[in-house]
């Protein structure tokens, strides 16, 4: 049950529940991976977001630099979210807030061009 102010995100088949703060806005990026993701990002810092993750466990993949790991779910494929890795001086967690439509209604949606990078 979500609480008020509070957005629960699940994946496909129900192993993965987060639990965040219901954000300001919510981005859509144009890179080439969150484009073929298709997903809508919110971001936090990881003491605000609560991860619950089933038996099935997680399937984990670094992108290209290897700046930041993507989680998906390891029996439905949903990806979650993306983090950046052990050491980074700015940690950060960036939920696939399409888990939790239509919870999102009314929150503003930032367009961001990183295609072009």
């Amino acid at each position: 049950m979500t609480t008020p102010g509070q957005l629960t995100l699940r994946c496909d088949c129900g192993n993965l529940e987060i639990t965040a703060p219901i954000p300001a806005q919510v981005t859509v990026c144009n890179c080439g991976i969150c484009r073929r993701y298709a997903a809508l990002w919110a971001y936090y810092s990881p003491g605000e977001v609560t991860l619950q993750v089933g038996e099935a466990g997680v399937a984990l993949w670094q992108r290209g630099d290897r700046e930041i790991e993507f989680v998906r779910c390891a029996r439905c494929g949903c990806v979650s979210h993306y983090r950046t890795l052990p050491g980074d001086t700015d940690p950060l967690i960036a939920l696939n807030t399409r888990l939790a439509e239509p919870a999102l209604a009314g929150v503003p949606v930032r367009q961001a061009d990183n295609a072009s990078r």
